[in-house]
């Protein structure tokens, strides 16, 4: 399928011609509806807004201009509550356990306060405990224009519903690489905010020690205007130097695919390129960040589905349910031993941004998921890379690499905790260094 033409481009443009009048609220929305119902195939969304897009877009034009937010159509993954909207969390019976929300989750509620237009709630792994993008309810997500591909999860449908043009942001969460998947595998940029710097209620949980939120969009050059925009009290100045870039080496990465490990050496290569200061690092204890993070996601979850598990075990994913049984059997003092290895590995890895300011590492391990394959040995190989910032509690913008402008290969640049803005100021730096295989 064809993209939206309007959203295919850089944001600040569409921001421009919104601001000037030349284009209008309601014909960029009903611009991404179209692109949603052409893309219906893709499954990027559980439910579509219509109605409710196209009110709120003519509100905001009757009302004229306001901030640099003001108009660009957004989904929303379908894990958090939107006033009038019900939340499935990808489950055929959760919508059905509770009533539909009267207000907006605080993270969606400062979307709407910055004159966004939400178009509607996008597809997900069924609670968000997966990272493929598959959903034997609502539907595998694929990519748009490439239907053999899944877009990796489980913010998969925010993912897809950017590549289709249906919104130029895609909101979604990242507990273990949920946000970081899907933009390495679609060829997108995320980023993923601190741990705990948003409030998180109104959201259903995963596990609340690794639960984050952010959001999917096309350009880099973009990430750091939207992200001052949203949060303009922890901006930081652009960099007054070059960066200082240590790339996480070691065994923790034995699962990546060459081809992976080779785009990876090509992006450090253009990072030097650019000016910045690279040095290679040990990934002390990366190689274990897995058997840390997976026992303790296990333990969250399965507190937050017992009471569902009773009614509902026959409604879950099959796929689903040994990880919340791996959870219901670890007790509470090997669950307090696990939480104690987590703040040791943080602060091993607080100690690196003495000597730089971002980590790199790969984002995904294989370039492609296979629509229909067989993926159960998937989710360990893809999680063993993404678990060590999810352990740290980093912040994580995910650089998309296209080469001969294919999807597949994304890169993770680790900030410190609480630096988001200065993450914000090296995604800057590195979209203005315009290296073409960065979109």
């Amino acid at each position: 399928m064809t993209a939206n033409p309007l959203l295919q481009g850089d944001l600040r443009e569409v921001s421009a011609r919104l601001q000037s009048g030349e284009l209008k609220p309601t014909h960029l929305v009903a611009s991404a509806l179209a692109a949603a119902r052409t893309g219906a195939c893709s499954r990027a969304f559980i439910s579509l807004d219509e109605a409710g897009a196209i009110s709120r877009a003519a509100e905001l034009e009757a009302a004229g201009p306001g901030g640099p937010l003001w108009g660009l159509p957004v989904s929303v993954k379908d894990l958090f509550n939107v006033r009038g909207l019900p939340t499935t969390c990808g489950s055929p019976f959760y919508a059905g356990t509770c009533p539909v929300p009267r207000s907006d989750a605080p993270y969606v509620a400062g979307w709407r306060a910055r004159d966004t237009v939400f178009v509607g709630k996008t597809n997900l792994n069924e609670f968000a405990y997966g990272i493929t993008g598959e959903n034997r309810w609502f539907g595998d997500v694929t990519q748009p224009g490439h239907p053999d591909r899944l877009t990796g999860g489980s913010s998969s449908g925010a993912a897809a519903s950017v590549l289709m043009g249906a919104a130029a942001i895609g909101l979604g969460t990242d507990t273990g690489g949920s946000l970081r998947a899907p933009a390495a595998l679609c060829g997108l940029v995320s980023y993923r905010a601190t741990l705990g710097s948003e409030d998180a209620s109104g959201s259903f949980p995963l596990a609340h020690a690794f639960d984050t939120f952010g959001w999917l969009q096309r350009s880099l050059g973009d990430l750091a205007w939207v992200a001052r925009h949203f949060r303009p009290a922890i901006a930081s100045p652009r960099l007054s130097r070059p960066p200082r870039v240590g790339v996480v080496r070691g065994d923790w990465l034995a699962p990546a695919e060459p081809e992976v490990l080779a785009g990876l050496d090509r992006f450090v290569r253009a990072l030097e390129a650019g000016g910045a200061a690279v040095s290679a690092v040990e990934g002390v204890g990366w190689d274990r960040a897995v058997d840390c993070f997976v026992p303790i996601q296990a333990h969250e979850a399965h507190r937050t589905h017992a009471r569902y598990l009773t009614d509902h075990a026959g409604a879950y994913d099959p796929a689903i349910l040994p990880r919340l049984d791996l959870g219901r059997g670890i007790p509470a003092e090997r669950y307090s031993e696990l939480l104690a290895e987590r703040d040791t590995f943080r602060r091993g890895v607080e100690r690196l941004f003495a000597s730089f300011d971002v980590l790199i590492a790969p984002a995904s391990a294989m370039r492609i998921l296979k629509a229909g394959a067989d993926h159960a040995g998937t989710r360990p190989r893809m999680i063993r890379l993404t678990a060590p910032a999810s352990l740290g509690g980093l912040p994580v913008v995910t650089v998309p690499w296209l080469e001969r402008g294919e999807p597949g290969l994304g890169f993770q640049c680790l900030g410190a905790p609480g630096a988001d803005g200065a993450l914000w100021s090296f995604a800057e730096w590195l979209a203005e260094a315009r290296h073409p295989e960065i979109p």
